[in-house]
């Protein structure tokens, strides 16, 4: 198969979940020689394993052995690696390293204060000086900022949008366009959404289609023969997915704005929702405009917060609503990266409900 393009698998669905996704079962029970992240949930594992690599600036080989890489793939998906192999002096101390970064977090009851990356940022040696020589200016606290209510950005942001009219019914939007992934993995994408509960992604290579979907309070994934039903832990990630493609957002209940942050070419309203205890969604509205330009969901583990960080770019004037032509998403994981450039938006298109309806063979996972 040409490098340009990529097998789709169940692990796409996987990957676009987030960095929430939960599954039964602890690293350390399937894992016997884990040691320091014995209780951490299996699925979140590797996303943990590539923001601590992020976070030294260094790669899974710094600590790991590779003993059989395939070269006929992809550089980052050679496969071949010795999780279990205790070989390089590295990964002995990158357990001592975890097991100080745990024992510090004990003393803030448990929450996630300090990371791999709070000293590392980036560079294999720790940051500990600070720069010099100092900023110039006058030695005092600058005031922090006069931040508007939550009710004032959310008005601004329902208003840049457009009027949003409710879609009749058997009409959605449709949303076309390709997939594009790091070294040169591809494939055309095709997002339909009716109403608030319905919508549906298909994927396509020249090999293959996966298709993920959400049918009120059934969600569903198929690759090529095999269809799978999703359990109910998957359903509220599976909704977030969906409301990427939405024109407008549904108002979070607790939504606060914290402060104001510095994007690639402007500034933003930073605002803040709870989802659960451990997980918490930001999202970043632009000063100017303000359209929603990032959204950032956080889940709290005992080593490093998972982040799933979705950029929305391009945006065009579609029938009277602005909507982004082009969405990107990293969950920390180089391989991971998406990007998803539109040709075509159209709305109030006739679609039949039957597109969003599992086949009557998907098993429940």
């Amino acid at each position: 198969m040409p490098r340009k393009f990529f097998a789709v698998s169940i692990a796409l669905f996987v990957a676009a979940t987030g960095a929430g996704a939960q599954q039964p079962g602890t690293a350390g029970e399937k894992r016997p020689k884990l040691q320091v992240l014995k209780e951490l949930p299996e699925s979140q594992l590797f996303l943990e394993m590539n923001l601590v690599a992020t976070s030294l600036g260094v790669r899974c080989d710094h600590c790991h052995v590779q003993a059989t890489p395939d070269f006929n793939k992809t550089p980052s998906n050679v496969g071949g690696w010795v999780w279990d192999r205790d070989d390089k002096p590295a990964k002995a101390k990158a357990r001592e390293m975890m097991r100080m970064v745990v024992e510090l977090n004990a003393r803030f009851k448990g929450e996630a204060r300090v990371t791999c990356y709070t000293c590392h940022r980036g560079s294999l040696l720790p940051v500990h000086k600070p720069p010099l020589p100092p900023p110039a200016g006058a030695a005092v606290t600058p005031a922090p900022p006069v931040l508007p209510s939550a009710d004032r950005v959310w008005a601004s942001y329902v208003s840049a949008v457009g009027q949003v009219d409710s879609a009749t019914r058997n009409t959605a939007t449709v949303i076309s366009g390709w997939d594009d992934r790091p070294e040169g993995r591809y494939a055309k994408v095709e997002i339909i959404i009716a109403g608030a509960d319905r919508y549906r992604a298909s994927v396509s290579t020249p090999d293959s289609t996966t298709i993920q979907a959400l049918d009120g309070d059934t969600a569903w994934v198929a690759v090529k023969d095999r269809v799978q039903r999703l359990s109910s832990s998957d359903l509220g990630r599976v909704r977030r997915i969906a409301m990427r493609y939405r024109p407008l957002r549904e108002r979070p209940v607790d939504l606060k704005v914290v402060g104001i942050e510095r994007l690639a070419d402007g500034d933003a309203y930073v605002a803040t929702a709870k989802i659960d205890p451990i997980t918490t969604q930001t999202l970043y509205f632009d000063i100017a405009t303000g359209l929603l330009r990032r959204e950032m969901i956080t889940t709290e583990t005992m080593l490093l917060p998972l982040m799933d960080q979705v950029d929305y770019e391009d945006y065009r004037d579609v029938d009277g609503v602005k909507m982004p032509f082009r969405i990107r998403t990293s969950d920390g994981a180089p391989y991971d990266t998406l990007t998803r450039t539109f040709l075509q938006i159209r709305r109030n298109v006739p679609v039949d409900d039957a597109q969003f309806k599992p086949p009557a063979a998907a098993e429940k996972r």
